[in-house]
């Protein structure tokens, strides 16, 4: 008797509620939040400006509902790597946001040429990649596309060349990078025709979305570099005034990923 009331009453339910009658989690419900974490570039496309504006930052998950961008984020006005802002004590960049289902709200607050901004950025996440819209502040609007960037570990090899005192002939770099937990990264490189360093341990450094931030805290080296390809780097350095050797000297250069 009891067996025929349950079927009849599963019936009277329809299939689609089977599960929820039975317990086992059917018939709807909230949806789960998109997962937002890892290394990504974003890329804003200004439709007021005709200009586009590279983002390179590590997401950390907070809440199911909610991230953030690590400290070290960086904003590169035009992918120009001269013109990036952030991973330093003089400009930080805050990244928050938040997620429902696949939809997400991201706010970035940082300072730029024409003063302190805060631009917010709405969208949907799709797979490995999140795009949408966007409105600033300082009145500027657009789109953006955020893509999960790959790892920059490896060999990469090219040139540098000082701005200060630069060379006929390009000093070489070879540099072999490691990558380790929470985004960090080690290496050491060999230098070809430079008075300046022959070889460089870089003993801290960091992934920063698709791009890197590399020191040498022996000689006072940092070298910083974003993707201006899918294995290709534009990348720029400076010894710090304290260094015992070529003492605020400053140049950029290209790498390739091997």
């Amino acid at each position: 008797m009891k067996f025929t009331c349950l079927v009849f009453a599963l019936l009277l339910c329809g299939c689609a509620n089977v599960d929820k009658l039975l317990g086992l989690g059917g018939g709807g419900g909230t949806p789960k939040n998109a997962v937002v974490s890892g290394s990504y570039t974003v890329v804003l496309t200004s439709t007021k400006a005709n200009a586009s504006t590279n983002i390179y930052v590590n997401m950390v998950t907070q809440t199911s509902a909610s991230f953030s961008g690590t400290t070290n984020t960086l904003v590169c006005l035009g992918n120009v790597v001269s013109n990036c802002v952030g991973n330093d004590a003089q400009v930080s960049v805050a990244l928050i946001g938040t997620v429902s289902g696949n939809n997400v709200q991201i706010i970035i607050s940082d300072t730029n040429s024409q003063g302190a901004d805060t631009v917010t950025l709405t969208g949907t996440v799709s797979n490995s990649t999140i795009s949408g819209t966007y409105t600033d502040s300082q009145g500027d609007s657009g789109t953006w596309t955020a893509t999960q960037s790959s790892s920059v570990a490896g060999t990469l090899s090219g040139s540098i060349n000082s701005t200060v005192n630069p060379l006929t002939i390009p000093p070489t770099v070879t540099a072999i990078l490691t990558s380790g937990q929470n985004f960090t990264l080690t290496g050491t490189a060999m230098i070809q025709n430079w008075q300046c360093f022959m070889s460089l341990n870089f003993s801290s450094g960091v992934a920063i979305g698709g791009a890197f931030a590399l020191t040498d805290s022996t000689n006072n080296f940092v070298l910083l570099g974003v993707p201006t390809g899918a294995k290709t780097f534009n990348v720029t350095y400076h010894v710090s005034a304290s260094s015992p050797t070529c003492a605020g000297d400053h140049g950029t250069g290209t790498l390739t990923l091997q």
